[in-house]
């Protein structure tokens, strides 16, 4: 008998529980049960140098200063939380990832890609 009891009163419930049909567009476009689907993000470059500062926006780096050797050059750079960045002729800095082409004694000169083209490099002088 509560074998009996016990499956019926599952039964009553089953029957009395409000569901929302998830092909019924008119349930979607309501917003009640809008589901937070992740932002599509906009592919970004790949490169193959070495990345410094990536956790970082390009505009929150500081040119410092740079140190002249022999053979290799160094750029310093500060980020926003005040720690020191050295890059090197070759490496990429920042979000953006922004390639140092050359340093000189007056200034540093970067490539940047032009917005959504990886392959086409725009020139950029950071002076002192």
């Amino acid at each position: 008998m509560s074998r009996h009891f016990l499956g019926l009163c599952c039964l009553f419930f089953c029957l009395n529980a409000v569901a929302t049909d998830p092909f019924d567009r008119s349930q979607r476009q309501m917003g009640e049960n809008k589901m937070n689907l992740p932002k599509v993000r906009k592919e970004k470059c790949v490169f193959n140098e070495p990345s410094f500062a990536v956790e970082s926006a390009f505009e929150q780096l500081k040119l410092v200063g740079v140190v002249l050797y022999k053979n290799r050059s160094e750029a310093l750079f500060l980020d926003a939380q005040q720690q020191l960045i050295v890059a090197k002729q070759g490496y990429r800095l920042g979000q953006e990832g922004y390639l140092i082409q050359q340093i000189g004694k007056n200034a540093v000169k970067l490539l940047r890609s032009k917005a959504g083209q990886c392959e086409q490099m725009e020139p950029l002088e950071l002076r002192f």
